[in-house]
Parts: C-alpha cells; sequence; structure tokens
C-alpha cells in the first residue's frame, strides 16, 4: 500500500492503520487527514455490507448524511466510494471521502478501506486536497 502526500502533509500514528497522515498545520483546529485501514471478513462479506455499516454509523450522528456510491479505479484496483457528512458538536460540519476495495482469498475477504476527513472551517476548502490525496493511493498484492 502506498500514497503520496503533499510536502505540507505528514505520516501521524493512528492505532489499528495501516497508514495516516494530515496536513502538517490547520488555522482551523481539523486537520484534513487520511487514514487506511486493513480488514479480514469472511468469504460471504459484500462492499454492500461495508456501506451498510458506515450508514449505520452514519445515521447515529447529528445531522448526518450518506450520499449515493461511485465506483472508481485506483491503480487498476475497482473501488466503491462514498461521501458522508453529519455535524460534530465541537468541530461543527465534519465531510468523509470512504473509499473501498477487497479481494477474496479463499473463505476469507481482505478488505481495504480508506478514510479521507476534512471538517470546521476548512472543510468545503480542504475537500478537494483530500480528494488528491486519496487518488494516489496504490494497493499492492
Amino acid at each position: 500500500m502506498t500514497i503520496d502526500v503533499p510536502d505540507t502533509w505528514a505520516p501521524v500514528r493512528v492505532g489499528g492503520t495501516l497508514l495516516s497522515c494530515r496536513r502538517i498545520e490547520s488555522d482551523h483546529g481539523f486537520a484534513p487527514n487520511v487514514v487506511i485501514r486493513g480488514f479480514q471478513r469472511t468469504g460471504d462479506f459484500s462492499m454492500r455490507q461495508a456501506l451498510d455499516e458506515l450508514r449505520g454509523f452514519v445515521a447515529q450522528q447529528d445531522q448526518g448524511h450518506v450520499d449515493e456510491p461511485f465506483e472508481l479505479e485506483l491503480g487498476e484496483v475497482p473501488f466503491v466510494g462514498v461521501n458522508v457528512s453529519w455535524t460534530d458538536p465541537e468541530i461543527g460540519t465534519v465531510v468523509q471521502i470512504h473509499l473501498f476495495a477487497g479481494s477474496r482469498r479463499g473463505r476469507i475477504v481482505d478488505l481495504v478501506q480508506a478514510t479521507g476527513s476534512v471538517g470546521g472551517g476548512d472543510a468545503q476548502s480542504a475537500y478537494g486536497e483530500v480528494q488528491q490525496v486519496l487518488r494516489t493511493i496504490r494497493v499492492t498484492r
């Protein structure tokens, strides 16, 4: 797994992640960031289930909203993506881009979930920056 980030970003340690990085400085209190996690699920697991789990989380958030899913390829690997948003009492608006890719190995599904997050007063202007970072993701097998 690789990702290219601008010089204004740096890696950060986040437990349970394969990779995580964020903008080094933010004038608005919430630094745009990208977190990539890997999971193993049973062979009957589907992308629909991954999206349903995310919808369940967002439904519990204040003013939670889930956009329609979309498909894209990053380095010849197909991903399913979805944008979500909600209102956080401390941050304000939080917007996340979630990208899911899976690969079957016998009775196991290896799942990669990349999440780009923006929030607060910087959410709208930082969205494109996070989107560009996510587009650089490459999964190696």
